[in-house]
């Protein structure tokens, strides 16, 4: 498959999805995946609202600051706290690409405990 052009409104190939992977459905799955996806949903939104602060932080070292109106310590507090709750509500997307790339993996998952029968004890002969 030819590498697609970005700017076009396609993407470049996944490459580390298995073959026959398919995206989920949440017709199909069990209320214990439900549950795991949504924590998932909310681990990857977690991660990108972090990724952006520590982003827009370390954006913000490279400005140079005046003495002429850098407001000290409280400016400092004020922009830190402002650029979490910016982190919080920007989205640049990589949140929705970690949560289909993983959703796939926890949906496919085999179970931690497999169900087996309890044993049987043996019989002697």
């Amino acid at each position: 498959m030819a590498d697609l052009k970005i700017g076009q409104g396609t993407f470049l190939p996944l490459t580390n999805v298995k073959r026959g992977s398919r995206p989920v459905r949440e017709a199909e799955l069990t209320p214990e995946k439900k549950k795991e996806l949504s924590k998932l949903k909310s681990a990857c939104k977690d991660f990108e609202s972090l990724f952006t602060y520590q982003l827009m932080k370390e954006m913000r070292k490279t400005v140079n600051q005046t003495g002429l109106i850098h407001g000290g310590q409280g400016e400092d507090v004020f922009s830190d706290m402002l650029d979490q709750e910016r982190a919080k509500s920007m989205s640049l997307g990589l949140g929705d690409m970690l949560y289909s790339q993983l959703s796939r993996v926890v949906a496919n998952s085999i179970p931690a405990v497999p169900s087996v029968s309890p044993a049987q004890p043996i019989k002697k002969e």
